[in-house]
C-alpha cells in the first residue's frame, strides 16, 4: 500500500471532507474522522521536496481521481509536512484505498514518485484521528480561506481523559463568559502514535489572529475565575504528559483539493508557476 493511501480519503483538517459537496453558506462541521501523514523532511531538502510532492496531485488530477487531501508545512518545530484528509467512515477510506489499488496505471506513476521523495526524507509515519464534537469551539469555519493552524498536540497521562476534558471546557466556557470568539476542533488519536492523546486545530486566516489570541489572554484568565484557574493548573500538573504548539501552513502545490474548494479563493490554491 503507498504511504498516502492512507491520505486519498477527503479533503483535510476541519471540514475538509464535506467541503466539497457543501451547497449552503453555512461551513460544515469537521468529518467525523482524520487521517494524517506526516513526513519529516531532511534538512535543507524542503524545496526539493516541494517539487517532487507536486507531481502526486498532478497524477491524480491526471486520473480525475475524486477525493482530495491537502498538505501542511510546519513553521516552528522540526521540519514536516503533514497530508491530511478528513472522511465520514473507514468504509469510505477502505473503498477509496482498494480503488487506488486497482488502478495499475495511477499506481505505477506514484510508486516511482514514492521512490524520489523517500530520498528527502528521514522519516514518517501515519495518524488517525476521530473528531470530539463535545470539545470543540464553533468549528464549522470556512476553512478554504484560511492559511494557518496553530495545532497544540497534549499527551495525557493514561486515565485523566477527564483531566482533558473538563480543562476544555473551562476554556470553552470562558470565551463564551468574555464573548471573544476563537474557533477550534478536538480531534482525539486513535492510532499512530502513544495516548490518550489530543490534538487541538485552531485555523487562522493570518499569523495577526494569534497576537489577538494573546492580547486577550487576561481576559480569558478573568472569564475563568479563580476556581477555574485553579482547575486549570492541576489538570495540566495531573494530568498530561506533554503539551506541544506548533504552527502548520498551507501548501497549495503540494495540496489536491476539490474543485469546490479551490472556487472559494483560487488565486491562493492555483497559484501560478515562477517565472524562468
Amino acid at each position: 500500500m503507498h504511504r498516502k493511501t492512507l491520505c486519498l480519503i477527503g479533503v483535510t483538517c476541519l471540514a475538509v471532507s464535506a467541503a466539497a459537496r457543501a451547497t449552503a453558506q453555512e461551513p460544515p462541521p469537521p468529518p467525523k474522522f482524520l487521517q494524517i501523514y506526516r513526513e519529516e523532511v531532511k534538512p535543507g531538502k524542503g524545496p526539493a521536496h516541494e517539487k517532487v510532492e507536486a507531481g502526486w496531485p498532478a497524477a491524480f488530477a491526471k486520473a480525475n481521481w475524486p477525493s482530495n487531501y491537502l498538505a501542511l508545512t510546519s513553521m516552528t518545530g522540526p521540519s514536516e509536512a503533514w497530508f491530511t484528509s478528513g472522511w465520514d467512515s473507514l468504509a469510505a477510506w477502505e473503498k477509496d484505498t482498494k480503488a487506488l489499488q486497482a488502478n495499475k496505471a495511477l499506481s505505477a506513476e506514484l510508486d516511482a514518485l514514492l521512490e524520489k521523495d523517500g530520498e528527502l526524507l528521514s522519516g514518517g509515519n501515519g495518524l488517525l484521528l476521530s473528531y470530539r464534537e463535545d470539545l470543540s469551539n464553533t468549528p464549522n469555519v470556512d476553512l478554504p480561506r484560511m492559511r494557518y493552524f496553530r495545532i497544540v498536540t497534549f499527551r495525557v497521562r493514561p486515565g485523566h481523559d477527564a483531566d482533558f476534558s473538563n480543562a476544555v471546557k473551562i476554556v470553552r466556557d470562558a470565551y463564551a463568559k468574555a464573548k471573544i470568539s476563537l474557533p477550534w476542533a478536538v480531534y482525539q488519536v486513535n492510532a499512530g502514535m502513544p495516548g490518550p492523546t489530543y490534538m487541538v486545530f485552531l485555523p487562522m486566516r493570518s499569523l495577526a489572529e494569534y497576537d489577538a489570541t494573546m492580547a486577550v489572554a487576561k481576559a480569558i484568565q478573568e472569564a475563568q475565575g479563580e476556581e477555574g484557574q485553579k482547575a486549570l493548573n492541576k489538570a495540566s500538573s495531573d494530568g498530561y504528559l506533554t503539551v506541544t504548539q506548533n504552527i502548520f501552513a498551507y501548501s497549495p502545490k503540494m495540496s489536491y483539493p476539490s474543485k469546490a474548494w479551490v472556487a472559494k479563493d483560487p488565486e491562493f490554491w492555483t497559484p501560478k508557476p515562477a517565472e524562468k
